[in-house]
């Protein structure tokens, strides 16, 4: 029997639309509550801009979510994503474009959320790869090294990924 678990993906370029910062959160969940969208915008490191914005949650984004800086944009992003609630997540290459200090900020609250998850990145980067337990390197689509974390390939492995 073949089956799979429900999955939430997110990549190094989500959709924001010219609309408020609650309807751009509530597309992953339109049932979310003011509180549960106040919840994932503060595990997202975003509460208390979108507090100071004129609107708050009803504050209205321009195309492509101007209005916020690209950190800003993602943290939004990854507080939409936190509001999918499933098992597994899906990310790929998450901060590419972002300054190391905002890719590793925005990291520690991804994975600080992500307890009971089964978690799969694709990454080139070594920030990301780094929060793995066991990296699978694939070369021509097919696996081509695997190990472990806290083993002595782990760390020549990480050594090969882009640094920040």
């Amino acid at each position: 029997t073949v089956s799979a678990l429900p999955s939430s993906p997110m990549t190094q370029r989500s959709q924001l639309f010219r609309d408020s910062i609650a309807d751009n959160l509530r597309l992953a969940n339109p049932a979310a509550t003011e509180s549960q969208l106040w919840e994932v915008l503060t595990a997202a490191g975003l509460a208390e801009h979108v507090k100071a914005m004129p609107g708050r949650l009803e504050a209205r984004l321009g195309e492509a979510g101007q209005g916020l800086s690209g950190g800003q944009s993602r943290r939004l992003a990854l507080a939409r994503f936190l509001l999918t609630d499933k098992p597994l997540w899906l990310l790929d290459e998450v901060t590419e474009g972002l300054d190391g200090e905002t890719a590793r900020d925005v990291l520690a609250r991804l994975f600080a959320s992500a307890e009971g998850r089964t978690v799969v990145v694709i990454t080139h980067n070594r920030r990301e790869a780094e929060f793995a337990d066991r990296i699978v390197v694939l070369k021509e689509g097919c696996q081509f090294d695997e190990c472990q974390s806290g083993t002595p390939e782990y760390g020549v492995v990480l050594n090969t990924l882009r640094p920040d």
